[in-house]
């Protein structure tokens, strides 16, 4: 009785263990790869890497601005990095600017002189092609931004500490952008800008 015990649990184990080989390749196979995406090679993606200069206006003023965008993390992320130094802003616009952000004469006048800079790191998500990216900027707000492509326009919804918006960028020639945009700050309040950049150099792969 104990042998006939034996045998047939031996005969279990054998019919046991292609079943569940069978179910290791199932769930192999059902498991994505873990490998790395292909670098990002769209056509936006390769047009924008490069350094741009030009200037930007809303309610807050006027400003020159500069640009230097380069891929990076083995050609999966954009990097974007950013300066803006203001050089005009009527009483009107600094009035707003103290009521909208709860600012003082002397605090706007620190933020003219020291600049603005800002950074920005997106890519393109492989599983659904959606555009996804990060900004972190001198006044220390951090951003999170998704968007698309539309043929020559980059529409991408953003929201971080200093209120949400939308940011459109769109390709007006091989060395030229501009930029409209519509943000609400934390107080409820409205800000529309817009921006044109001209490409100063080209910027190779690394």
């Amino acid at each position: 009785m104990k042998r006939l015990s034996v045998v047939l649990l031996a005969i279990l184990v054998c019919l046991a263990l292609p079943l569940m080989a069978q179910e290791k390749e199932i769930a192999k196979e059902e498991m994505p790869s873990m490998a790395p995406p292909e670098p990002l090679n769209d056509d936006w993606s390769k047009w924008i890497v490069g350094e741009w200069e030009g200037w930007s206006e809303s309610d807050m003023g006027k400003a020159k601005d500069w640009m230097k965008v380069e891929l990076g993390l083995n050609n999966q992320f954009l990097i974007t990095k950013y300066k803006s130094q203001m050089t005009e802003m009527t009483p009107e616009q600094m009035q707003n600017m103290k009521e909208s952000m709860n600012m003082s004469d002397e605090e706007i006048e620190k933020m003219q002189s020291s600049g603005f800079k800002g950074l920005g790191i997106q890519t393109i998500d492989p599983t659904t092609g959606e555009i996804v990216g990060h900004w972190f900027d001198s006044w220390r707000n951090m951003s999170k931004g998704k968007g698309k492509l539309e043929g020559n326009k980059e529409i991408m919804e953003w929201s971080g500490s200093m209120g949400s918006g939308t940011r459109i960028m769109e390709k007006v020639g091989d060395n030229k952008f501009i930029v409209t945009e519509k943000w609400t700050m934390p107080d409820g309040s409205v800000i529309d800008g817009k921006s044109e950049m001209t490409r100063k150099k080209m910027m190779t792969k690394k």
